[in-house]
C-alpha cells in the first residue's frame, strides 16, 4: 500500500513539473489586469517584451509634447521591457511652454462639463491621471496646487443636479455645501450652494506637471526632446527615416490642432476626422489684496490659482470665428460670466496678461466629447482632448499604447485589435 502511494505521489509531482515547464516555455509577452475596488470596470493592459523575433517596436517618434504626447511616452516606456527602447518627441517649444496644454486651467475632476453627471470613463480617467500626477510630483512637487475644488450652483437646476451627484453618483468624491458655508469660503453672496470635489480631484499647474512627467519618462528609458521650427521639415524627415528603416519606427501624432493645421496627413485623411479647432482665451489676474480667496471654483467658466500665490486664472472663451475676441471684449465677457464665482477677485486684482491656446474638440456622440485614438493610414493619432485633457490624457494614452502593441505584426486595422474589441467605443470615430 505504501509503495502505491509513493508511486502515485511521484507521478503527480512529475505531472506538476511538466505543466510548470510548459508554462515557462510560453512567449514572454503577457497580459494582466489591474483594478481598483472603487471601479466597476477591469482594465486589461499589456507588458511588451521585445526580442529579436518580436514585432513590438522599440523606438517611437511622438509629434507633440503636451498632455497626450507625454502620456503616450510614459506608458510606452513603462510597458515595454527593452533596454534599447527610446522615444523621440518633436515639439515647437520646450516642455510646458507651448500649445493648449501649457495654458490649461488644470482642474481635474470626473464630472461632465455641466456638472450634472459622471463623464464617460470619469472615475477611470481620474484614477489613471492621479497615478501619473503622483509620478510627476516626485520631480515637480509644486505641480499640485490644491487637493480640492468647488463646483458652484448658481441656479435651482444646478442645485438639484449637484445634490443628486453628491448623494447618489459620487459620494466618495463630492460633498454638498450649503450656501452659507460656500459663500464664506469664496467670499461671494451669489451662490445657492455647491459641491466640494476631493479624493483625487485636484488643481494642477499643468506646465510644471508636464516637466515632471517628462522627467518620469526619462527615468524609465531614453527620451530625446527635439525642438523643430518647421513641421514640413519633420514631414520630410519622417519620409526619409521610414525609407531608411523600412518603416519600422512607429510615428504617433499627438499635436492637437497641428494634426489639422499642418501637412502631416493629406486632405482626404484629415476630412475623415470629426474634429473642430476652438480658440480659448483666458485672463491672468494679479491680486492686490491678501484677503481675496485663492480657491478653484467653476460653473461654466472657472477661476483657479496659479503657481504664483498672487496670481489667478479666469477662463476660458470658446471662439470659433477666425478673428480673436479683442482684449477689451474678452475681459468684459469673462468678468460677466465669472463675477458671481469670484467677485472679490475682480474687484481687487489687476489684469496681468491674456493667454491663448487652440484646442481640438471632437464631435459630440452618445459618450459626450471623447478623444480620438487609433491608426490613420500608416501612422497613429491621439487628439480631441478638448477641455477634458487632464481627465482623459492618461487613460487614453495607455489604451493607445496597448492598441499599438496589440496591432504590431498584423496588417489589420487598429479597430480589429483585441483592445479595440474589448473597448469598442474607442473606435467611435471610425
Amino acid at each position: 500500500m505504501m509503495g502505491r502511494r509513493r508511486r502515485s505521489l511521484l507521478e503527480q509531482s512529475i505531472q506538476v513539473l511538466i505543466i510548470v515547464g510548459l508554462l515557462c516555455s510560453l512567449p514572454m509577452t503577457r497580459s494582466f489586469t489591474s483594478s481598483n475596488c472603487r471601479f466597476s470596470h477591469r482594465f486589461s493592459t499589456f507588458i511588451a517584451t521585445t526580442r529579436d523575433s518580436s514585432p513590438y517596436p522599440a523606438q517611437i517618434s511622438i509629434v507633440g509634447g503636451g498632455l497626450a504626447g507625454l502620456s503616450t511616452a510614459y506608458h510606452f516606456l513603462t510597458k515595454i521591457d527593452d533596454r534599447n527602447a527610446s522615444v523621440t518627441i518633436y515639439d515647437k517649444c520646450p516642455v510646458g511652454e507651448g500649445g493648449a496644454s501649457a495654458v490649461a486651467g488644470g482642474l481635474l475632476h470626473p464630472l461632465s462639463p455641466r456638472g450634472n453627471k459622471l463623464s464617460h470613463w470619469g472615475l477611470e480617467g481620474l484614477f489613471a491621471t492621479r497615478k501619473l500626477v503622483d509620478e510627476a510630483a516626485k520631480f515637480a512637487p509644486h505641480c499640485v496646487l490644491r487637493e480640492k475644488l468647488y463646483r458652484v450652483a448658481l441656479t435651482d437646476e444646478n442645485v438639484q443636479a449637484l445634490q443628486h451627484v453628491a448623494t447618489n453618483v459620487l459620494p466618495e468624491h463630492c460633498r454638498w455645501m450649503e450656501k452659507k458655508e460656500l459663500d464664506k469660503l469664496l467670499d461671494t453672496s451669489d451662490s445657492l450652494g455647491g459641491v466640494e470635489l476631493y479624493n483625487g480631484c485636484r488643481v494642477i499647474h499643468v506646465p510644471s506637471y508636464l516637466r515632471g512627467l517628462l522627467a518620469a519618462c526619462q527615468l524609465r528609458g531614453r527620451v530625446e526632446w527635439k525642438i523643430i521650427d518647421d513641421y514640413m521639415e519633420l514631414v520630410n524627415h519622417r519620409h526619409d527615416e521610414n525609407v531608411q528603416n523600412d518603416g519600422s519606427r512607429i510615428w504617433i501624432f499627438a499635436c492637437g490642432a497641428g494634426i489639422i493645421q499642418e501637412g502631416f496627413f493629406d486632405e482626404d485623411a484629415r476630412a475623415k476626422l470629426p474634429l473642430q479647432i476652438v480658440r480659448g482665451q483666458s485672463v491672468e489676474l494679479t491680486i492686490t489684496d491678501e484677503s481675496v480667496p485663492r480657491e478653484a471654483a467653476l460653473c461654466g467658466k472657472y477661476v483657479t490659482p496659479l503657481l504664483d500665490h498672487n496670481r489667478m486664472l479666469v477662463g476660458a472663451t470658446q471662439e470659433f470665428q477666425e478673428e480673436a475676441v479683442s482684449p477689451r471684449d474678452l475681459q468684459e465677457e469673462l468678468k460677466r460670466k465669472s463675477y458671481k464665482l469670484a467677485p472679490a477677485l475682480w474687484d481687487k486684482a489687476d489684469i496681468h496678461r491674456i493667454t491663448c491656446g487652440y484646442k481640438v474638440q471632437s464631435q459630440r456622440n452618445n459618450l459626450g466629447r471623447v478623444p480620438i485614438i487609433g491608426r490613420l493610414g500608416k501612422d497613429w493619432i491621439f487628439t480631441g482632448l478638448s477641455s477634458r485633457g487632464l481627465l482623459y490624457h492618461a487613460i487614453y494614452g495607455e489604451k493607445l499604447v496597448d492598441m499599438i502593441f496589440a496591432s504590431q505584426g498584423t496588417q489589420k486595422d487598429s479597430e480589429e485589435c483585441p483592445i479595440a474589441k474589448q473597448y469598442p467605443h474607442l473606435k467611435w470615430w471610425k
